[in-house]
């Protein structure tokens, strides 16, 4: 016969691994830049392994570095969001997030992967934005999610199809992709001085 606070013990175990699946979701992945280069690699025979690999770095650092920026508290990025609209936080709301890592890996000057937009639950309070890559040609349903919102600026990654939300290609209208792009180049110039 187990002891009480054994049992008690064991229900807290499985308590605690509960909540972490739920907090932490399923179907993606945190961890290494190589990883995640090794993933992007997967997308297509004509992705570079040197710019699949620096795409990862740069994701997975700038990503942090939002992080500290937003003063982001991982893990419920949606915690975040609640001190935004309170006026606590400046920014740091899941498109602003999509919008900054879009202008970092705008200034690699992708070759072999191609950067989109992704939406879930477009026109709802639970809309939600992040960057998707895909090798050249291929269409967004192959590409991989990268959302540095959901843990508060620890990258997570996962094949669009396989991910928790339901995403949709948007195209960014061309003001807006001009925009970034200006932002790009004036970042691009900033960490060349």
């Amino acid at each position: 016969m187990m002891a009480p606070w054994t049992r008690i013990r064991s229900v807290w175990r499985y308590l605690l691994a509960a909540v972490a699946v739920l907090i932490l979701g399923s179907g993606c992945t945190t961890g290494s830049p190589e990883m995640l280069a090794g993933q992007l690699r997967r997308l297509s025979t004509s992705v570079d392994p040197g710019e699949a690999a620096l795409t990862a770095h740069t994701a997975i650092d700038y990503s942090r570095k939002l992080g500290r920026d937003f003063h982001a508290i991982p893990p419920a990025a949606s915690f975040n969001n609640v001190l935004i609209n309170l006026g606590i936080h400046r920014r740091g709301l899941c498109f602003q997030w999509a919008d900054d890592l879009t202008v970092k890996l705008m200034t690699l000057h992708l070759r072999t992967l191609v950067l989109h937009r992704g939406v879930a639950h477009m026109d709802t309070r639970h809309e939600h934005s992040c960057v998707v890559l895909t090798g050249v040609g291929q269409s967004f349903t192959n590409g991989l999610v990268l959302d540095a919102w959901r843990r508060g600026g620890h990258l997570v990654w996962a094949p669009v199809t396989q991910d928790k939300f339901p995403w949709l290609e948007v195209e960014l209208i061309p003001t807006y992709r001009a925009e970034l792009q200006t932002a790009a180049d004036k970042l691009e110039a900033a960490e060349k001085q």
